[in-house]
């Protein structure tokens, strides 16, 4: 009988040291992947765009061109769409309500991206709060459809 318990103590220390072995595994990926760190340190934004072409869930969130978070979810908010963004809460201070939100481009295939002007002026905007949209970028896309129109009325 006594063998029997020492192997179950055995049994629960090797699954003790597996947990703290994962739980740490998980942690230290986290922190490598640059992500913006744990959940807990993230920073939630959203805006409305009337038109999104090109941009996906995942698709990163620039603050004066510098990559500081992703899209996690875009949802239809009438005739337009909500764009949802997860940025590290240490931005927080550099996006206030005088900041604007645009759609700009990450290569010449038509991936979209969303940049954020910072403004030290104003008040910083909320967790879970709007930023203002602003006048997007033109695309190549658009610049084409345009060129197109020109040489049809000509």
């Amino acid at each position: 009988m006594p063998r029997t318990r020492s192997l179950a103590w055995a049994q629960l220390k090797i699954g003790v040291v597996a947990l703290v072995a994962l739980t740490l595994a998980i942690v230290m990926i986290f922190l490598v992947s640059g992500e913006g760190g744990m959940f807990w340190q993230q920073y939630h934004l959203k805006t409305i765009f009337d038109t999104i072409p090109g941009l996906k869930e995942g698709a990163p969130v620039r603050v004066a061109g510098v990559e500081v978070g992703s899209v996690s979810a875009l949802s239809f908010v009438g005739d337009r769409v909500e764009v949802t963004m997860e940025l590290g809460e240490e931005h927080q201070s550099r996006i206030t309500n005088r900041s604007t939100a645009a759609l700009g481009s990450v290569s010449l295939l038509g991936e979209a991206a969303v940049d954020i002007t910072p403004s030290s002026e104003g008040t910083p905007i909320p967790d879970w709060g709007y930023v203002p949209t602003g006048r997007s970028v033109g695309s190549i896309a658009r610049l084409a459809t345009q060129a197109t129109r020109r040489l049809e009325e000509a």
